[in-house]
Order: C-alpha cells, then structure tokens, then sequence
C-alpha cells in the first residue's frame, strides 16, 4: 500500500497534474477531497467530468464514475456492489486501487474515453429487433459506427504521416497553380462560346440534361433500393412459406400423442439447456474471464515463477486426488450400493452433457444449413430470369394497362378541371376577402365615432365560440355513440367465441385428464427406463473394462510368442552352422577341412602373430637407431645454420663491395 501511494503522489505532482502533495498529506485527505482527486483525473481524461462534487449527490457522482470506468474498460478486484460503496464512502483502498491504474496509462484512457462515446454498442433485446424501422435504425447506427472507425484510423494514419508543413505548402502552391489554369481554361472556353448564336438555347439543354442526369441517377438509386427491399421481403416470405409448409408436414404425418411427446421432448430439452448447461456454462466463462482479468491486471512473471507455480499446481492436484481416492474408499466401505448408484448417477449426467453437445452442434448445424439453402434459392431466383407471361396472360396483361390508361386519362381530365375550377374559385375567395375587408374597415369606423369600438369583433368571437362549442358537442355524441358501438360489438364477438368455444372445451377436458395419465405412465416408464438404462450401462462399462484387459493380455501374450519364435529361428541357424562345422572337421579330407572356420580361424591367428613378431622387431631396431640417428640430426640442423650465416656475410660483403666501389673477392 505505501508504494502505491509513493507512486501516486509522484504521479499527481508532475504535470499536468501538478499537485502539491507529499506522502503525509495525501494519506490525510477527507473521503471528499481524496473523491475530488479521483474526479481531477477523470476531468483531464474526459472534460465533461470537470464537476465540483459538493454540487453533486452521492449517488449520481457513483454512477456516473462507474459508467466512465467501465467506457474505461476497468475491471475492480471485488464486486460491483462492494466498488460502488467504496466509491459513495470514499475508500481509500477502492479510490488508491483506481487510481494505481488510472495515472500511469492517461494518455492511452483518453484516446479510449474519446473512442468510446463513439463506439458503444446499444444492447437491443431480439424481440425488440423483430421491429423493421427498430432494425433499420440499428443498422444505420452500426453503419456509422464503423464508418467512425474508418475515419478515425484514417485520421491516425494523417497524423503518424511524414508531410511536414513545407509539403503541403507546396501542395497548396500547385492546386492554387491549377485552379489558376481551370478558371483561364474556363474564360477561353467561355468567349468561344459566346460567340454563338444559339448560346441561352444550348445553355438551357445543358441545364435539362444535367437535371434529367441527376433524375436518371436518383431513379436508378431508388429502384435499386426498392429492389433490395423487394428481395429482402421476397427471401423473408419464402423463409415463412417454407416453415409453415414443414410444419404443416410435420402435423399432418402425427397423431396428437406423438405431437404432445415431441413437444415434451422439446420441452425438457430446452428446459436442461437453459437451467442446468447454459448458466453451468456461463458461470465457467465467468470464472476463466475473472481469473484472465487478475492474470492481466498482475505483474509480468518469469519462467522461473510460472515453474514454480505449475509445481504447487500439480502438488495441489495430486493431494485432490488423494483426497478424492480417500473419500471414495471410506463411501465404498461405509455403503456399496450407494457408490453404484452414484456412479449410475454420473454416467447418467455425462451421458445427458454428451447429448447436450450433441444437440447444440446439430442445431448450429442444421441454422447453417438452412441459411445456406435461403441463400442457394436466392441465387437461383437471382440466375434465372423474371417469369415469363404467356399467350393469355399477356393478352389479359395489355388489356389491364389499356384500361389503367383510359383511367389515367379520365383522371387526368377531371384534374385539369378541378384546377381550373379552383383558379376561378380562388379569384372569387380573393374578391369577397377584398370586400369583406372594406366592409369591416367601415364598420369599425362607425363604431369608433359612435364610441363602441370593437364590438364587431367580440360579436364574431362569441359566434366562431358556439360554433366550436357545438361541434365539440357534437363530436362528443358521436365518439360516445361510437364507444358504444364498439362496446355492443365487443360484447357480441366475446359472447360468439364463448359459443364457439364451448364445445371444444368439452372435447378438451376429457383429453386433458388423458394426457395427465399419459404424462403419469411415460414418467413411470421414463423412470423404469432409466433405472434399466443405468444397469445395463453399468454392466457394459464392466464387460468393456474386462474385454480390455483380455485384449491387452491376448496382445502382450501374442507379441511374446512372436518374441520366442524368432529367438528360437535364430538357435536353430546358429545350431545348423555348429553342426555343419563338426561335420565338416571331422571329414578325413585334408581339403576340405581346411575349408572350416577353426582352421581359417587358426590360420588368421597364425598370421596375426607372425606380423606382431615383425612388428616387434621393427621396433626393437628402431629403439637401438634412436640415439645415432637423433645425434646425426642434431649434426644436419647445425650444418645448415653454419651455411646459412655463411651465406648471410657473403651476401652483406657483396652489399659492402657494391656500395664502396671496390674489387669483387672470393672467399673460400
């Protein structure tokens, strides 16, 4: 603990904390103030957090450093609850704790605070997401989502770049050159053309051919997308189709009994998946993430260390096992029958895993599967084209748009005049509102000189009141009549689906109390079953077990006789040879005899012997020539230093003559 809060005080009093704490000081702050550190760190990560915490309730301050932490991605050592205590109380082991791994990773925590408010993913239940606007909503959120993530490695990558500011100066330079160029390229292409005729007619074609473009291509956008819908929907009904048509299938080809055990099956199979495997399973990933977390959040350790920690691992597992072989001796001496049963039990319960796996990995299966046929018909509706109308249809086709179009143009005629009808009719309402104008001008002229001004208006807003109150009024009678219409209706259909109801109520109950005996005889013999299964499981395992060991006995038995036969072909080879060499010297023929391996044998030894004696000879005569011919060398090497310094001075007179100028001389 003191070294942690040597670390970070260290941290807090350089920038761009710059904090003016010792050791002393910091180990005595009030719960309040060590919170308002906590929040100084959260502010320089994320400046939204900048908050005075007086100003702020416990439990909102909670909540919000614990919803900054986990964008953060910070896992504490206890529970959720626990944290969020220490974080209300200001706990200095849980503030200390946080801190430790806030301070030496700011940088890295802002660029994760800032990515994530970006990139949070909202968690939408599935039923939720059946929603089709909920759904488009949610892609289109996602799509930005990664579009950000696109932008912002770009963004890095400009960043990490090597242009300094002279680059792009000089990229400036050259697009400020170019759009220089484009607008004279502009002007000399604007003086030739001015120069036409029919320059406004060509201008305004241009126009209409940009727009018309820029329709084709809305257009042709639109339909793509209507066609994608279309696609979609078409590969949404055809799914439905094939689900109803299987399950109509499936229902016809069953009697209700069969129906009902299926759904029972069903039933207790998805009832052990999500009772007893699935949170057994997710309790496990729990645990392996939990026991990751504390593996990362630890120090880095050497070999030596992790050595030593897979010793007390396997110590630790071979004392389980002890104990595990301890404890089964003690239930096998105190109850036999019990220890069957248990291992009925578990054979039972590994079986019930297996087939859980099973299951799973046949429905992963057959999703594939099925998504792999949606997508295989969509090809083919795709490849092959559009259906194509015949004879008839086509007819009665054409027949069908000549009739739209006799509509559109009787439509059409009728909208022109109702256009033309509306024109006149606007005048008109023009005119009268011109007149009615006047008229309310001099009225309330009059009434000024006669000094009741306003009474005009106060008489039309009592009559524009009646009015409204009187089609509230009759508004009401009718929501009312309507209420009790559909209140009679509701009635009525409840009462009918009463009647209807009836008698399939009637067939319904005498099938219940059958399917409740039912359901009573296949538990019963569910139960006999696997009372019965576990038995003759229990006797497969042995007679498995005891095969085993015969086949192991019968193959360790079959290699050692192997073994000996071989040994036994080799001593009868070698007794053949030693018979065929008493055979061969007890033959009275010289010749042949000498033809034997002893006589070889004896011959190879005389042979030997003679060359050890030559041998030993050689080096006798060696030993007595060592001396003289050790002093006659020593005599050859001393011969040849005296010649060579002869030569050495007759060569350093020769120099001395050359160089004086004198007589050349011989020297014996």
């Amino acid at each position: 603990m003191a070294e942690q809060v040597k670390s970070i005080v260290e941290i807090l009093c350089k920038p761009p904390f710059n904090k003016t704490f010792n050791i002393i000081s910091f180990d005595n702050l009030e719960p309040l103030q060590l919170l308002q550190v906590l929040n100084d760190v959260f502010s320089y990560i994320e400046p939204s957090n900048a908050l005075d915490l007086r100003e702020e309730t416990p439990e909102d301050m909670a909540h919000r450093m614990l919803k900054f932490l986990s964008v953060l991605k910070y896992t504490p050592d206890c529970s959720v609850q626990e944290f969020q205590a220490g974080i209300i109380t200001g706990e200095r082991s849980v503030v200390y704790q946080t801190l430790a791994w806030l301070l030496p990773n700011v940088e890295m925590l802002k660029t994760r605070a800032y990515l994530g408010k970006y990139l949070v993913r909202v968690d939408i239940p599935a039923e939720i997401l059946q929603d089709d606007e909920v759904e488009k909503i949610h892609n289109e959120y996602m799509e930005l989502v990664e579009e950000f993530k696109t932008v912002h490695k770009a963004t890095d990558k400009l960043k990490n770049t090597k242009y300094t500011a002279a680059d792009i100066k000089r990229d400036i330079n050259q697009m400020e050159q170019e759009h220089e160029q484009i607008l004279k390229t502009i002007e000399r292409k604007k003086a030739r053309v001015e120069s036409m005729s029919n320059m406004s007619e060509l201008l305004s074609g241009a126009r209409s051919l940009r727009r018309e473009q820029e329709r084709q291509a809305s257009i042709a956008e639109q339909r793509q997308s209507q066609k994608t819908a279309v696609q979609v929907a078409e590969s949404k009904i055809q799914r439905l189709l094939t689900q109803l048509k299987d399950l109509r299938a499936a229902s016809q080809n069953m009697s209700v009994d069969k129906l009902m055990s299926k759904l029972e099956e069903e039933y207790k199979s998805t009832k052990y998946l999500v009772e007893e495997k699935l949170p057994r399973e997710l309790e496990n990933r729990k645990k392996s993430c939990s026991n990751v977390q504390k593996v990362l959040l630890e120090p880095a350790m050497s070999e030596d260390d992790i050595e030593e920690l897979l010793e007390k691992a396997q110590e630790l597992q071979s004392e389980l096992n002890d104990l595990h072989q301890q404890r089964m001796s003690k239930t096998d001496n105190a109850d036999d029958k019990l220890v069957m049963f248990r291992k009925q039990a578990m054979m039972i319960a590994r079986k019930k895993e297996s087939l859980a796996e099973e299951l799973k990995e046949c429905t992963n299966e057959w999703t594939e599967v099925e998504n792999e046929l949606t997508k295989k018909k969509e090809e083919m509706r795709v490849s092959g084209a559009e259906q194509v109308l015949t004879g008839p249809e086509f007819k009665k086709y054409i027949g069908m748009i000549r009739n739209k179009g006799n509509v559109y143009k009787a439509k059409r005629a009728e909208v022109a005049d109702v256009r033309a009808e509306v024109g006149v009719l606007s005048r008109t309402a023009d005119i009268l509102q011109s007149h009615y104008n006047e008229v309310k001008q001099t009225i309330s002229n009059m009434e000024k000189e006669r000094g009741i001004s306003g009474y005009t208006d106060a008489q039309d807003e009592l009559e524009m009141i009646s009015a409204q109150k009187g089609d509230a009024d009759e508004k009401k009678g009718q929501i009312l009549e309507d209420m009790s219409d559909m209140s009679d209706k509701l009635n009525q259909m409840i009462s009918e689906k009463k009647a209807a109801l009836a008698p399939i109520i009637k067939e319904l109950r005498p099938l219940r109390s059958k399917c409740h005996e039912l359901e009573h005889l296949h538990t019963q013999k569910k139960t006999e079953y696997d009372s019965l299964s576990a038995s003759l499981g229990s006797n497969l395992q042995n007679l498995e077990q005891e095969v085993r060991s015969l086949r192991e006995t019968a193959q360790a038995e079959e290699s050692k006789h192997h073994f000996l036969m071989h040994a036994k072909q080799l001593l009868e080879a070698e007794h053949q040879k030693v018979d065929g060499e008493l055979a061969v010297y007890k033959n009275p023929d010289p010749a042949l005899r000498k033809s034997s391996l002893r006589e070889q044998y004896n011959r190879k030894i005389q042979e030997q012997d003679n060359l050890g004696k030559a041998l030993r000879a050689k080096q006798k005569t060696v030993r007595e020539q060592h001396s003289p011919n050790v002093a006659q060398m020593t005599m050859w090497l001393d011969l040849q230093k005296l010649l060579a310094c002869k030569r050495n001075l007759l060569e350093n007179q020769a120099k001395e003559l050359d160089l004086g100028g004198g007589e050349n001389l011989l020297i014996l």
